[in-house]
């Protein structure tokens, strides 16, 4: 199924018109996201340690299905309160196909993130160096798998087009979708923190603090001004 997405997406999507899927088809496109989500965690924290790379491998995929498992009621009954016509079995299509485009995005930028792992992180320094650089490969990896989501959303986007009524309004919708994924993937992403490895934290699979504050509160009030001030 996944192959077909990069082949043949119009046939996909007619697919998904006629109802033509199996359980077992959205099983196959959840385990192809979980395998390119476990090989981009591995290399997104290889600096840090190899225990942490396990955990990772794990988490990235948790994190990915995590959301989109929280998420698929909403899906579903907005789609519905906007008339789009789709069954709930066709949401949870919809959205795996765009995860597994945005898995390929994944795939293809494990030797991106491999280059800004090696290029950024030192192993030495001072402790204001080695925040920097850690801020920084955070932020890159927030940006590349933003990338891998965006153009997922992208492919999700012309999905809807495809399948809906004509009388429901596509944008409203993908914007309702958009917003749910991104909130609940972001919150889920701190809870399941580290990803990236601090260095000055030792290896474990979850923060003791994992419930407490949120991702936005952290970004923006503290590795960006960061990476703004040069660490000063």
């Amino acid at each position: 199924m996944s192959v077909m997405l990069l082949k043949d997406r119009d046939a996909f999507w007619q697919r998904i018109r006629r109802q033509d899927f199996r359980w077992r088809d959205l099983f196959e496109l959840a385990v192809f996201v979980c395998l390119a989500c476990a090989l981009y965690g591995t290399v997104l924290v290889g600096w840090r340690s190899p225990r942490l790379s396990c955990y990772v491998a794990i988490k990235l995929p948790v994190l990915f299905l995590g959301t989109t498992s929280f998420v698929a009621l909403f899906n579903g009954t907005s789609a519905a309160l906007l008339g789009s016509g789709l069954s709930f079995k066709s949401t949870l299509f919809t959205v795996f196909a765009a995860m597994a485009i945005g898995g390929w995005i994944l795939l293809a930028l494990v030797p991106v993130a491999l280059f800004f792992l090696l290029a950024a992180i030192s192993p030495t320094g001072t402790p204001a160096e080695l925040q920097f650089a850690h801020n920084g490969i955070l932020v890159t990896h927030i940006v590349l798998l933003a990338m891998a989501g965006i153009l997922g959303n992208l492919a999700l986007l012309q999905g809807l087009r495809r399948l809906v009524h004509p009388r429901c309004p596509v944008l409203p919708l993908f914007g309702l979708w958009l917003a749910a994924f991104a909130l609940v993937g972001g919150q889920l992403s701190w809870i399941l923190r580290p990803f990236v490895g601090s260095p000055f934290f030792p290896v474990e699979f979850l923060r003791p603090d994992a419930l407490d504050r949120n991702f936005y509160e952290f970004v923006f009030t503290e590795v960006l001004p960061f990476l703004i001030t040069g660490g000063r």
